[in-house]
């Protein structure tokens, strides 16, 4: 069986080039959540998050993985010296009890 190693080569080339987009586009997502949630008002952010599901949370936290997190260009470090622990604590504010456990995973997931 014939190998193209130039379309190979492509093909990988476009998979780091989408890994790339998608880890553009978690981070803009990323940023505007810590901007909401540093600038809105408790109340204004519950009213916007209306009924959210705390499992589908959960999982989406539970599918980042370091390796994959660092080939879409999204830095750990970076995010843990954006991240405070007023943040948390006002994400607990607006999540309530389903808060805390969100909260709990991510600051594992930032260790």
């Amino acid at each position: 069986m014939l190998v193209d190693k130039g379309s190979a080569l492509c093909d990988m080339a476009d998979y780091n080039l989408f890994d790339k987009l998608g880890g553009n586009i978690q981070k803009k997502k990323l940023e505007k959540a810590l901007e909401m949630l540093r600038d809105e008002d408790p109340r204004e952010l519950r009213k916007r998050l209306g009924n959210i599901d705390t499992q589908e949370i959960l999982e989406k936290i539970d599918e980042f993985d370091m390796d994959k997190l660092s080939q879409m260009g999204i830095s750990m470090d970076e995010i843990r010296s954006r991240v405070t622990e007023r943040d948390f604590e006002k994400l607990i504010n607006v999540l309530g009890p389903d808060g805390v456990i969100i909260a709990q995973r991510l600051r594992s997931l930032l260790r």
